[in-house]
C-alpha cells in the first residue's frame, strides 16, 4: 500500500517520463482519498481452527426433547433423541415429575400387552441348586425355598438360599400380581430395593429404586425379578393355549439395580422333565433371551399339573459364563 501511494505521488508530481507535463499545475490534480482496508486474518497453519471456530464446534452440554411432529409433514423433525427410548430409564431430578408418554413403551409404539390371569393358591417349593462357572464350588449342595402366600388381595413372595434372599410384596389386581416393593437381602439385611409406586394422580405410577436415580413408568402388569415367577404361571393357567410351541408372553420386569425392560418368554418345547422331586410328564419350557451385554438368559419349565408353577429355573449369566439351575425337590400346598 505504501508503494502504491508513493507511486501515485510521483505521477502527480510529473517525475516519471509518462507522467504529467511540466506545465500542469499541482492543484489541478485529483484529490487522493485514503481509506482503511480490513484484510481477512491469515488462515491458521496445518488446517487448525480459530478460537471462534472451536467454540462453534463444541457440543452443547444439555439434554433436549425431540421436536414435536409438524402438521405439514406429520413426522418428527431431525433433532436430538427423546428423553425416553423404549424400555430405557427416564432420569429426572424430581421422582414426582411427570414422565413423557413414551416412557416404558414397547418398541415401535406397540401397545403394552395385557393378559388374563388365574393365580395359583398358596404354595411352598423347594429347589436343589446346581451351579456352573466361577464360585460354583461354594454353592454345592445348597437348597432354596420359595414361598408364595396370597391373601385378601395382598401377597408375599420370598426366595432364599444360604445368606442370600429376595422378597416381593404387593397386591393382586385385574392384571394379576401387582408388586409394591421388591428387595434383595444379605444375611437378613436389606441391601437394595425397587419400589412400584401405584399412587393415582397426574404423574401416574412409576418404578423407583433405593439407589440409582432411574425412573420407569409403571405399566399394567409390570413385575419385579421375583414376581414374574408367579405372574407367568398365572398367565398360562388362564390361557393354556399360550403354552403351545412358538407362543410368546411379554412382561415388563424391573430389578433392584435400576434396571427394567421387556422380557419376552417364548415356548421352545414341551415334554418330560426329570427332577429330584420326580418326572414332570408335560413341562412347558419357555426361554427369555438376553438383550444386552452382561444380561441373563432365563429358561423356565412350568408344570400344568401344579398350576403352571415353575418346577425348574435356569439362569445363564453372560458376564462370567456361569449359570444357576433351580431343580424342584419338594412341593406342598399349605
Amino acid at each position: 500500500m505504501a508503494a502504491a501511494v508513493l507511486l501515485l505521488h510521483v505521477l502527480l508530481l510529473g517525475r516519471l517520463p509518462y507522467g504529467a507535463g511540466a506545465g500542469d499545475r499541482l492543484d489541478a490534480a485529483p484529490a487522493l482519498q485514503v481509506r482503511q482496508l480490513h484484510l481477512a486474518a491469515p488462515a491458521p497453519p496445518d488446517g487448525g481452527l480459530t478460537p471462534d471456530a472451536v467454540a462453534a464446534a463444541a457440543p452443547v452440554a444439555q439434554v433436549r426433547r425431540a421436536p414435536a411432529p409438524t402438521a405439514a409433514s406429520g413426522a418428527a423433525s431431525a433433532g436430538p433423541a427423546p428423553l425416553s427410548a423404549p424400555g430405557l430409564p427416564v432420569v429426572v431430578a424430581d421422582p414426582d415429575e411427570a414422565l413423557p408418554p413414551s416412557a416404558g413403551a414397547m418398541p415401535g409404539g406397540t401397545p403394552s400387552p395385557r393378559y388374563a390371569t388365574r393365580l395359583p393358591p398358596a404354595a411352598t417349593l423347594q429347589y436343589s441348586l446346581q451351579r456352573e462357572g466361577p464360585g460354583a464350588a461354594g454353592h454345592a449342595g445348597l437348597q432354596a425355598e420359595m414361598r408364595w402366600r396370597p391373601a385378601d388381595a395382598q401377597y408375599t413372595l420370598t426366595l432364599g438360599f444360604g445368606a442370600v434372599g429376595w422378597a416381593s410384596v404387593g397386591g393382586l389386581d385385574a392384571d394379576g400380581v401387582a408388586p409394591e416393593r421388591h428387595v434383595e437381602t444379605r444375611r437378613g439385611r436389606e441391601v437394595r430395593a425397587a419400589n412400584f409406586r401405584r399412587e393415582a394422580g397426574p404423574t401416574g405410577g412409576r418404578i423407583t429404586f433405593s439407589g440409582p436415580p432411574a425412573v420407569f413408568a409403571l405399566l399394567p402388569g409390570a413385575q419385579d425379578r421375583l414376581s414374574w415367577m408367579l405372574q407367568l404361571p398365572a398367565v398360562l393357567e388362564a390361557d393354556p393355549t399360550l403354552g403351545q410351541h412358538g407362543s410368546e408372553v411379554r412382561l415388563f420386569v424391573a430389578g433392584v439395580r435400576g434396571d427394567a425392560g421387556w422380557w419376552t418368554f417364548t415356548v421352545v418345547d414341551r415334554g418330560p422333565a426329570d427332577l429330584p422331586a420326580g418326572t414332570v410328564a408335560d413341562a412347558v419350557h419357555l426361554r427369555r433371551e438376553p438383550q444386552r451385554p452382561y444380561d441373563t438368559r432365563v429358561d423356565v419349565w412350568l408344570d400344568p399339573s401344579r398350576h403352571h408353577l415353575p418346577v425348574r429355573v435356569r439362569l445363564d449369566h453372560r458376564g462370567d459364563g456361569g449359570g444357576t439351575d433351580f431343580l424342584l425337590s419338594g412341593f406342598s400346598l399349605p
